[in-house]
């Protein structure tokens, strides 16, 4: 039952990968020449509109869907209350946006903000239609079919948005853009999913899905608290152009992530669910994915921080020049992602999500200090971000170790070569890119940087770690063909044969401070 189960699993995330890496090449196509279209300050109008529904959406689309995911047994009631509570939220939320519209703009202190709210708020009933097909198919583990969904939504949307661009110059078009995507996906995941709604549900059904709904609506809430009060205060101290490069650095960090972090953390919750009661089991997966995880992630991350002053105005154009310092802070954020993804996973599969959302409450306290840091600047916001995201990593990286006895230790050592090799390659690429002729252009001393970094970085790591070097390429082959249970037997099997773990010997379950 368990290898079934984990071949079921393993098919499952290695189709969310797929979906992954193919809207995020949608994505970062689009988002490339939307910002050489458009203005960063289109892009702050954009993020003020986000700010505002987040919480709304949050409530009305996601947290809902949820409920139905984790529940064992589920009846036509559940679904049918869902469906009937998400259109009955967003329809509440769509009015108070649509009256509240005047002291929004005040807030803000953005005039003509009205129009973009009352379109873009259209999208909560949209989402709250995607609500019910999407759990259906998640239940299911139909992530081929979502991975789909996915990239469809995600390549429509960037045609249209494109489209929209080049017509109208303005934030008109990233709002068409998304309500265009949101059309698809709830069109398609209907399509997919067959179901029909009706009014047929119960208190009963209402009371099954409220403990769990409301746990989950508290992380969530969180999570969307966490993600946009920064971008509220850059937004009313700063102004619409300083949000959207704020924004601009925040998604670059974001979709590197998914597209490094995802495959590899999909692994995470799955696998920990059912080695709970098997902690070697469990240490040998977590230490040998957050291995791999860290082999691309690290030089991705340290690399582009070191190529960005020569990247950014080449790919997004000379007026995102300022963003430049935001985005290199923002990518050094991205490196604690490897190990922060799988503390969260491991907790939430072990059966402590209440730990996932205690952190995230108390990451929330620096946040009062975002207006001091404001008058600093948006390079000072971005720094008061990342500390607060170190402050969550080591938090989550203390719960780990006290709930599931995988020490601190084994935690940052694991990956620690592949660490030391980015920075070196970092530092080659950085000095390469200032030293060079200036006879070249910028373009060739990119491509001559970036060839630089794709030579040293691998020469380092088959230097100080080579048995474990070629076990992690080997995993990577596994899971960029598909075979996903071949790519997490690697991962585990991916000991410390280089003492990459900080001196503990191989399959070593029980670390100093275990449980």
């Amino acid at each position: 039952m368990t290898q079934g189960l984990m071949k079921s699993a393993g098919k499952a995330a290695a189709w969310s990968a797929v979906g992954s890496w193919a809207g995020l090449a949608g994505s970062m196509v689009s988002l490339v020449i939307l910002a050489r279209l458009l203005d960063p300050t289109d892009f702050g109008i954009y993020g003020f509109v986000i700010v505002t529904l987040a919480i709304p959406e949050a409530i009305a689309c996601h947290s809902l869907g949820d409920s139905l995911i984790q529940r064992k047994e589920m009846t036509p009631g559940h679904s049918n209350s869902v469906f009937a509570l998400s259109l009955f939220f967003a329809l509440v939320f769509y009015i108070a946006v649509v009256c509240g519209s005047p002291f929004l703009e005040a807030f803000f202190g953005q005039e003509d903000l009205a129009p973009y709210l009352w379109v873009m708020g259209l999208g909560l009933f949209l989402s709250s239609l995607v609500a019910v097909p999407a759990a259906h198919l998640q239940r299911r583990l139909a992530f081929k079919q979502i991975a789909w969904i996915d990239v469809i939504g995600t390549v429509t949307g960037a045609v249209v948005g494109i489209v929209m661009a080049i017509l109208l110059q303005n934030a008109w078009a990233l709002i068409i853009m998304e309500l265009a995507r949101r059309m698809v996906r709830m069109l398609a995941f209907c399509w997919f999913d067959r179901w029909l709604p009706s009014l047929k549900f119960s208190s009963q059904d209402i009371r099954d899905l409220a403990a769990y709904n409301l746990a989950t609506l508290g992380i969530r809430i969180t999570t969307v608290l966490e993600i946009n009060i920064p971008r509220a205060v850059v937004g009313i101290f700063l102004g619409p152009a300083a949000l959207g490069m704020f924004n601009l650095a925040l998604r670059v960090q974001d979709q590197a992530g998914t597209a490094l972090i995802s495959p590899f953390g999909a692994i995470a919750l799955p696998f920990a669910s059912i080695s709970q009661n098997n902690r070697e089991l469990l240490h040998r997966m977590q230490r040998g994915a957050i291995t791999v995880a860290t082999f691309v992630a690290y030089p991705a991350f340290l690399g582009a921080i070191a190529i960005a002053p020569l990247m950014v105005p080449i790919v997004f154009g000379e007026k995102w020049i300022a963003a430049t310092g935001a985005i290199q802070i923002a990518l050094l954020i991205g490196v604690r992602s490897p190990t922060a993804t799988f503390d969260a996973g491991v907790l939430k599969g072990v059966g402590r999500p209440d730990l996932v959302l205690k952190i995230a409450l108390t990451c929330l306290l620096p946040m009062v200090l975002l207006p001091l840091a404001a008058q600093y600047g948006l390079e000072a916001v971005m720094w008061l971000v990342w500390g607060q995201k170190m402050l969550g990593w080591a938090l989550g990286a203390i719960a780990v170790q006290t709930v599931v006895g995988f020490s601190i230790r084994q935690q940052v050592f694991a990956g620690s070569f592949a660490f030391l090799a980015s920075i070196l390659m970092a530092t080659a690429v950085y000095f390469a890119s200032i030293y060079l002729p200036a006879t070249y252009s910028d373009i060739a001393k990119l491509l001559i940087a970036i060839t630089l970094g794709m030579v040293t970085y691998p020469t380092v790591l088959l230097i100080i770690s080579p048995r474990t070097t070629f076990k992690r390429i080997k995993a990577l082959i596994y899971l960029a063909s598909g075979k996903k249970d071949l790519a997490i037997r690697t991962v585990m099997n991916t000991q410390s044969s280089d003492s990459e773990y900080g001196g503990s010997t191989p399959g070593s379950a029980q670390p100093e401070g275990g449980v």
